[in-house]
């Protein structure tokens, strides 16, 4: 064939080679014959069956892709969450194994476990922690009870322990003292004793999202403590499982000595010659009962109230006598009672013992000295009461008077 004959439309395939320094791609080139000028690469296909199985292919290679790409994504996911929960489990027996080594379960943290345990993990945290913020140097102040409310929030982590029989609560109870721990105390923005906070599992500020037991709360001891807990995380502490007074050992001893020194009071008592038999000593019973009664000794006892306190702007000065009506130390109980005593027996003796004295003339002289001194003792009463409390007792005197 004569390629002159040939249009200047018409075009002929030729192929042309491009090599690569790894692999080798041929593409067919169309070249115009009459001008030599190379047109644009178009991919031969001589079938277009060929065409539509090469389309047909390309679908599972990018379904495949997605498969893997997803794939890839959800291990991964995976991964970080089964990291992240064995790093939770990791605390939770650290946490436990902290309060396995406490006599009382009670972990003692510092300022390098409240990094680990609160602000490090990411929230939800696993576990609450209640805190009970302490200091050593303070414990000889008695108005503040630090040492006794120490006792009694141990007393309350053992018997939350005992009451669960040690199973894996994720509550746990822990004390900061602040000699060890004094940036942890600022970070809870804590600057008064005494001071207990509740850590939740989402708080993420310490100071602003941590609950704070009320300073009021206190006086009650170890149950206001449970109750406190009770409230804020749904938990039952269950029972305070207080120590008996007396140990088992000493009871035995009690109970023997009871048992050999039985015959002997039995032959006392049969004999009359016992104290209860003496009327001395039943009269000393009377007036301590009187006193006991009068001077608020009970209160003392079960609100643990001190007999005096330090004045804090001058520690050599104490003070007996606390004006306020919130509370009442021991010592001005007792004075209190003291007075009431001393009346009391004043007119015991005027009603018991003068009413034998035959000279008249004594009889008065001792009226006088008893209404004397009685109005004295009353007349000091009031005047406590009216310093203290700010309330005043005025005489009703007849109206034909004024």
């Amino acid at each position: 064939m004569d390629l002159n004959d040939l249009s200047s439309d018409t075009t002929s395939l030729s192929w042309n080679s491009r090599s690569s320094q790894s692999t080798h791609q041929s593409h067919l080139v169309q070249t115009n014959v009459k001008t030599g000028e190379k047109l644009r690469p178009k991919l031969f296909v001589a079938n277009p069956q060929i065409r539509k199985l090469s389309k047909e292919m390309a679908i599972p290679s990018s379904s495949a892709y997605l498969f893997l790409l997803s794939f890839f994504i959800l291990s991964l996911f995976l991964a970080i969450s089964t990291a992240e929960s064995e790093s939770e489990l990791e605390l939770l027996a650290d946490l436990r194994a902290l309060q396995s080594e406490s006599k009382s379960g009670v972990i003692h943290l510092d300022d390098r476990t409240i990094a680990k345990f609160l602000t490090s993990p990411k929230t939800p945290r696993p576990y609450s922690i209640l805190i009970f913020f302490d200091a050593t140097q303070l414990h000889d102040k008695t108005e503040l009870h630090l040492r006794e409310l120490r006792q009694e929030f141990a007393l309350v982590a053992s018997s939350f322990i005992t009451n669960h029989n040690n199973s894996n609560t994720k509550l746990f109870f822990a004390d900061i003292e602040f000699r060890e721990s004094q940036s942890s105390f600022h970070l809870f923005g804590v600057n008064s004793l005494p001071h207990i906070r509740l850590v939740g599992p989402t708080a993420k500020s310490l100071k602003d999202e941590s609950e704070q037991m009320d300073q009021g709360d206190f006086s009650r001891l170890a149950e206001s403590m449970a109750e406190f807990v009770e409230s804020r995380t749904k938990l039952t502490v269950g029972p305070i499982h207080r120590p008996p007074i007396l140990s088992k050992t000493q009871m035995g001893l009690i109970v023997a000595l009871l048992l050999i020194s039985s015959p002997f009071i039995a032959k006392k008592i049969f004999a009359g010659e016992t104290l209860l038999h003496d009327p001395k000593i039943w009269l000393s019973g009377a007036v301590f009962i009187y006193f006991f009664s009068v001077s608020g000794a009970m209160h003392n006892i079960i609100r643990k109230m001190p007999m005096f306190l330090v004045d804090r702007n001058d520690p050599n000065k104490l003070i007996f006598f606390y004006q306020g009506s919130g509370m009442q130390l021991g010592a001005e109980g007792f004075a209190v009672g003291f007075l009431y005593t001393i009346v009391g027996l004043l007119l015991a003796f005027v009603t018991h013992l003068l009413v034998y004295v035959k000279n008249a003339k004594a009889k008065r002289v001792a009226m006088v000295f008893a209404i004397c001194v009685s109005f004295w003792a009353v007349q000091k009463v009031i005047f406590l009461d009216n310093w203290k409390t700010g309330y005043g007792i005025h005489g009703f005197w007849p109206s034909s008077w004024n």
